[in-house]
């Protein structure tokens, strides 16, 4: 698991579990449960626990609020000039996402100041979801 975080490839919990019994398996060790409790003492033992990656949210352009102020009264004013009915409205979105979606937590060190997760390289292959009202 070690090797796995030095090369920045994520590591959740359960694949410890996993590994754990793999070994346990591998060493012919026959009563080994590998439960949760036991995952959270050998990552104490270890100095392990889950870290999050940290990201700036976005932030809304200046003046966004009068802009949707401008936005309503045009759409308002333009609905009186054709005569047509609120319910003729309607509301599209475009988000485009990415196939590549690394999970935002990991197990690594305590105290490490970095916490880098590798990408499988398909983050620039994007699907378009369209949201519509």
């Amino acid at each position: 698991m070690i090797d796995h975080r030095k090369n920045g490839t994520f590591v959740s919990t359960k694949m410890i579990l996993i590994e754990a019994r793999r070994l346990a398996i591998e060493m012919s060790i026959i009563d080994f449960a590998g439960t949760t409790l036991w995952r959270e003492r050998f990552m104490r033992r270890n100095a392990l626990c889950m870290r999050t990656i940290t990201t700036i949210a976005q932030k809304l352009p200046h003046g966004y609020e009068r802009k949707i102020i401008e936005f309503h009264k045009y759409v308002i004013n333009l609905r009186k000039k054709l005569c047509f009915e609120i319910g003729q409205l309607e509301n599209m979105d475009e988000v485009p996402l990415t196939f590549d979606v690394p999970s935002n937590k990991t197990v690594d060190v305590k105290g490490a100041k970095t916490i880098m997760i590798k990408t499988s390289g398909n983050e620039k292959m994007c699907y378009t979801v369209v949201l519509a009202c």
